[in-house]
């Protein structure tokens, strides 16, 4: 039962943008296939990227935000009544989504330690783990074709 209020209170906590959800991701550099750890920090208004290939010893680290989309709906749905409680505890209120969207869309770039600069453009499914998947290339490169896969 205490399990279950933490989980709620945290909830609620997301709703004020104070949560931050970490998640173990891997990098994966589509020319070659290799792969390394990172770890991904999610937030309702960013996420924070950081690790490091083993194999050249380069460090990434960046931070990506929500994009706007026009096309998007992006406003709040209207209230939503409160569920459970009882005359002496108040009921909760669940998590409020934007729009129809159940993705979130983010765009930002990593910096790495050897001077190389990633576009990343990350989707992020609104599940109760925040699956993402992404994309990033090479910023000061003619080719714009992805060079790495993100996943979490």
């Amino acid at each position: 039962m205490i399990h279950r209020w933490s989980v709620v209170a945290c909830g609620c906590v997301v709703l004020l943008g104070a949560c931050t959800f970490t998640r173990k991701g891997v990098l994966t550099k589509l020319e070659t296939g290799d792969e390394f750890p990172v770890t991904v920090a999610i937030t309702e208004t960013d996420t924070r990227i950081e690790g490091t290939d083993p194999k050249t010893g380069e460090h990434f680290e960046g931070t990506l935000r929500v994009q706007q989309e026009k096309d998007a709906q992006r406003g709040m749905l209207g209230p939503t009544p409160a569920v459970g409680g009882g005359t002496m505890t108040p009921g909760l209120a669940p998590m409020p989504a934007t729009g129809s969207q159940q993705t979130i869309v983010m765009v930002g770039r990593l910096e790495g330690s050897k001077g190389t600069s990633l576009k990343c453009t990350v989707q992020i499914r609104r599940t109760l783990e925040l699956q993402g998947t992404g994309t990033c290339r090479i910023v000061d490169s003619d080719d714009l074709n992805p060079a790495y896969r993100l996943r979490f």
